[in-house]
């Protein structure tokens, strides 16, 4: 071998060495995802990874998901320590990060929250989407879900979108612990919690018009009903809910959104279906579909699941163009990545 060729490959494996120095050194390990428990599926470590590296990206926040085995006798304690070997920079006292410890076998959960995002996510705030999200998804065993779930909560908290009226739902002493974050208990798997039937199903039929169908299911959010047989919802959705997780933290995120954007909705009609739609610079804002049948007008959150997506930021966009409720987007055009935008 040449002196030139030697001297190649010893800068390539210096580089290689400098390289696997700055992922893996001072203990960080390159990863969003440390699964020791094993209870994420690969597809699912695969979605985390993909969201918390967009959101490092684009948002400037360090989300990491650590389970643990053998669960530890301080759970604070431990989540402490882990924060500080994966996001080595909290030494320095100002890291946007947040580090999920997960501990299946002692049935708990803490979200640890670095001190450059205390001021963000307070402790009520991560008692609420703990209690109020992760635990129902962990009951039901969907711990990937879950987590995606409430990052997405967390992201609309750390991009102003939740204001101090929807703060104070849980800016309580319920919620409030010491330190940086909250711990709570999470019995994982243990099964999903009871949808209750509701006592006046009348007060959530379906309805003359599309505007009251959405003010029936704003209705239905506000007072936190879960029963999935609604008559303002299509038989599809009826089933759909059925087999889906639903928390009281999303349904304050999801009449928020509805009250934050109301009055910039509107109504367009094709016969027997209708779609409300909202500005489209709105992003966080995805539009409802509807339909009507003997009995009134009902909501479509079937088709609406398997056509409208989010990403990190929250914001919708087409995954699918086939559907019957496309004659509402006639003053759309829709980029690569189905996002909207104004003609």
């Amino acid at each position: 071998m040449s002196d030139v060729s030697k001297t190649s490959g010893a800068r390539i494996l210096l580089s290689c060495l400098l390289l696997s120095f700055i992922l893996v050194g001072c203990g960080r390990k390159a990863s969003f995802v440390h699964d020791d428990a094993g209870i994420l599926t690969n597809d699912e470590k695969s979605r985390i990874e993909e969201m918390d590296a967009a959101l490092l990206r684009d948002v400037g926040i360090n989300i990491i998901v650590a389970t643990v085995k053998e669960s530890p006798d301080n759970i604070d304690i431990a989540s402490a320590e882990m924060f500080g070997d994966y996001v080595p920079e909290t030494r320095k006292g100002d890291s946007n990060a947040v580090l999920f410890l997960i501990d299946p076998t002692g049935k708990q959960v803490r979200v640890e929250v670095g001190y450059g995002l205390e001021h963000i996510f307070t402790d009520g705030f991560v008692g609420y989407i703990e209690r109020r999200q992760m635990v129902p998804f962990f009951k039901s065993g969907k711990v990937g879900s879950g987590i995606e779930a409430t990052v997405e909560l967390m992201v609309s908290k750390a991009m102003g979108r939740i204001d101090e009226q929807t703060e104070s739902l849980y800016e309580t002493g319920e919620y409030l612990s010491g330190g940086g974050g909250a711990s709570t208990d999470a019995d994982i798997g243990s099964g999903a919690v009871p949808k209750d039937i509701v006592s006046s199903p009348a007060e959530f039929a379906a309805q003359p018009t599309p505007e009251l169908a959405l003010e029936a299911y704003r209705k239905s959010l506000g007072l936190h009903v879960k029963d999935p047989n609604l008559g303002v919802f299509t038989p599809e959705t009826r089933k759909f809910f059925s087999q889906w997780t639903v928390t009281d933290a999303q349904q304050d995120n999801a009449m928020r959104v509805i009250e934050d954007n109301i009055s910039t909705a509107r109504v367009k009609t094709d016969g027997d279906r209708a779609v409300i739609v909202f500005p489209v610079q709105t992003r966080e804002a995805s539009p409802y579909f509807l339909v009507r049948g003997d009995a009134g007008w009902m909501l479509d959150f079937a088709t609406m699941s398997r056509v409208i997506a989010f990403n990190h930021k929250n914001q919708w966009h087409m995954r699918s163009y086939d559907n019957p409720y496309m004659f509402a987007f006639d003053d759309v055009r829709f980029d690569t990545h189905g996002f909207p935008h104004a003609k």
